[in-house]
């Protein structure tokens, strides 16, 4: 099982793959719908298959940081139980 800190520098590390991989969508974002389907043509498979790859791994890395975003707020509620809650 992973420490508190662990699971903390895990979170870091995909929330800063996540940057990276927002770059991705924001760069569709900024495009004409023109762009977009010349980029990303869903009749070219190489396109689509980019274009599905970009939302796989920004859904991918979303999904890691949910699940270790519960586990660091399992590991602060446990660590507080133990402790008899925060000190003020």
């Amino acid at each position: 099982m992973d420490t508190l800190g662990g699971l903390i520098d895990k979170l870091i590390t995909i929330d800063m793959k996540m940057w990276y991989a927002q770059e991705s969508l924001y760069k569709i974002r900024k495009m004409t719908y023109e762009e977009f389907i010349e980029e990303y043509s869903l009749s070219d498979t190489d396109g689509a298959k980019d274009l599905y790859e970009t939302f796989q791994n920004a859904i991918d890395l979303n999904l890691q940081r949910n699940s270790i975003e519960k586990l660091v707020d399992i590991g602060i509620k446990d660590g507080r139980t133990r402790r008899g809650g925060c000190p003020t």
